[in-house]
């Protein structure tokens, strides 16, 4: 009996090693089962952030070979009227909109004709913003060429203004810069500024004035400095602000719409311009506040839906991670065109700026890539 007891006790180590081995193998494939979930949890979100990302492609203008356009599209034809000068600032009332009747018969959706790049470090992404409403096409009401450089970190904002009376390729008409996107979609719109201006664009991002919006309410707000009179205007046009003066404020989706849209204050249409390059500076502003590239893909996959685009998901992440983590980013911003290459006119009802194309390429190609 006592063998029996000495026999037990004797042998009570090995069976400890063991149960302890049984259970560190259970606990070591716990472990890995757990490991490997979430593997697939990260690659099941990172395919599931991709297919969003290409969801932002749906419907995007597609790209043709610059060997199919057709002949004669990229000839600027001398205009068949004569555009009457305004004589003076007091003849023309640059707050109002001028409206002219398009038939709607003649819209088309144009490709965007592929342009060789001037500067392989340089980028250049027209953003565009429609008064679309519901399943119209409608015109653009902003059209704002960011042109990034990667080599320097080095960004331009150019707003182009919408009365310009440029040539619409393919049309064989003269008009405002803000009908080509009625009459063929975005790429009549990017062909149009690259024949025009003699620029390479290729890449766009779109919204409407609803997704504007939403777009700045999923960000909470963006930061702005207004004067009193620009307060009172949102105030005065249902922005339903609260009035503290000349300041900062952070404005939400509606506000900022009401803001971007005024050019009631200032200059017309110029002043416009800047107030939708300085909401632009503040979306950059908010997105320069994420600490990782985690959060910034986050930051990207919450304002998908909003937005239209023909970047490929990698291009965008790429150029968000090297905008926001790379260097301090240089920032320059103006309007096209130029001082002293226009003059305001008179086109039948229309109120446009008639201007000087060759001048304008020459200068806006020096802005951009420091060409003679």
């Amino acid at each position: 009996m006592e063998e029996n007891e000495n026999s037990s006790i004797a042998s009570l180590p090995e069976e400890e090693k063991k149960k302890k081995s049984k259970v560190g193998r259970i606990i070591l494939w716990i472990l890995l089962g757990v490991l490997i979930a979430l593997i697939l949890l990260a690659v099941g979100f990172g395919i599931h952030t991709y297919i969003k990302l290409k969801g932002m492609n749906e419907g995007a203008a597609p790209f043709e070979p610059v060997e199919n356009m057709p002949s004669g599209y990229s000839e600027i034809v001398t205009p068949n009227v004569t555009l009457v000068p305004v004589l003076s600032p007091d003849d023309i009332d640059i707050t109002v909109d001028y409206d002219i009747d398009i038939d709607p018969i003649e819209s088309t959706d144009d490709p965007i004709f592929v342009t060789n790049p001037k500067d392989e470090n340089i980028v250049n992404i027209l953003m565009i913003g429609t008064d679309a409403r519901g399943s119209e096409r409608g015109r653009t009401d902003s059209m704002m060429l960011v042109s990034y450089n990667r080599a320097t970190n080095e960004a331009k904002l150019i707003s182009f203004l919408r009365d310009s009376w440029v040539y619409i390729p393919g049309r064989s008409s003269w008009n405002r810069l803000n009908t080509a996107y009625f009459y063929g979609g975005t790429g009549l719109l990017i062909n149009t500024i690259n024949i025009n201006f003699d620029l390479d664009i290729q890449y766009y991002m779109k919204v409407n004035f609803s997704s504007l919006e939403r777009i700045t309410d999923k960000l909470g707000g963006i930061d702005l400095e207004l004067s009193e009179r620009e307060v009172d205007y949102i105030n005065n046009n249902g922005g339903e602000l609260e009035d503290k003066g000349a300041g900062w404020y952070r404005l939400n989706g509606k506000q900022t719409l009401i803001h971007a849209r005024n050019r009631k204050i200032g200059n017309g249409d110029w002043s416009r311009a800047k107030r939708q390059r300085q909401v632009m500076f503040a979306f950059l502003n908010r997105a320069m506040q994420e600490k990782s590239v985690g959060s910034l893909t986050s930051l990207v996959y919450s304002l998908m839906d909003d937005v239209e685009t023909n970047l490929t998901p990698a291009q965008l992440i790429s150029l968000a991670v090297d905008v926001v983590f790379g260097s301090e980013l240089q920032l320059q911003n103006r309007s096209v065109p130029f001082e002293d290459t226009w003059e305001y006119a008179w086109e039948g009802r229309m109120a446009v700026i008639h201007v000087d194309l060759e001048k304008n390429a020459k200068l806006l190609n020096e802005y951009l890539y420091g060409e003679n």
